[in-house]
């Protein structure tokens, strides 16, 4: 990996500090002028490193995106067994680390992505990733034996895509707790992948040490 140049530092700080304002002050209040703030620049200085506004918010979604995958991708490894690997990735996904924000910052933005184009693609490029880690533990699950699915592995994915995205909002709103989602989330994947849910919930379980509820 290349060594970054000053440009590219500075556009990292950028997005960093969106990233900061949003989490802190939502979406709304990630304006130019808040953002330059944060990063400690004046508003014209940051439309050097980025175009506009829009630019600076769809980096800092892209960025937000990758690292959410990022903490996916590590939670899974080492985890031997299509239960196993599903649970780690139902949990990193809905109940751990969300005090890094990074859930919060891509919840905030996601009604955006009904009006601009450039949000909705990042969303659907980012839910796409999201639905295809899901399908290869479901399709190695269902080749090995391990899972009996009731419908094609692609749309039970969707279908556990679809059930995270809408228990972290109410998580993030404080509708529910971790406890909560596990046993939920539990239920809905055990009965889509004809498992005992005692036996996903033992590894459910088994990761909610230091999970905040």
């Amino acid at each position: 990996m290349g060594k970054l140049d000053k440009k590219d530092i500075r556009r990292r700080e950028i997005v960093a500090a969106a990233q900061a304002v949003a989490a802190r002050e939502g979406a709304e209040g990630a304006t130019l002028r808040a953002i330059a703030a944060e990063a400690g620049m004046a508003a014209n200085a940051v439309l050097y490193y980025y175009g506009s506004h829009a630019e600076i918010i769809a980096a800092a979604l892209e960025a937000a995106s990758a690292r959410f995958l990022e903490k996916v991708a590590h939670a899974v490894e080492g985890e031997v067994g299509p239960t196993a690997r599903l649970a780690a990735v139902i949990n990193a996904g809905t109940i751990a680390d969300l005090e890094d924000d990074v859930s919060r910052i891509l919840y905030e933005y996601w009604p955006h992505s009904l009006r601009d184009p450039e949000l909705r693609r990042i969303q659907a490029e980012f839910s796409s990733a999201q639905q295809r880690i899901y399908r290869e533990i479901i399709e190695d699950g269902v080749r090995t034996g391990e899972f009996v699915a009731v419908i094609e592995p692609d749309k039970i994915a969707r279908t556990l895509v679809a059930q995270e995205d809408g228990l972290v909002m109410d998580v993030l709103a404080g509708i529910v707790d971790g406890e909560y989602v596990l046993d939920l989330f539990g239920s809905l994947a055990a009965a889509l992948l004809g498992i005992e849910k005692a036996d996903l919930m033992a590894y459910l379980q088994g990761r909610t040490v230091g999970v905040r509820d």
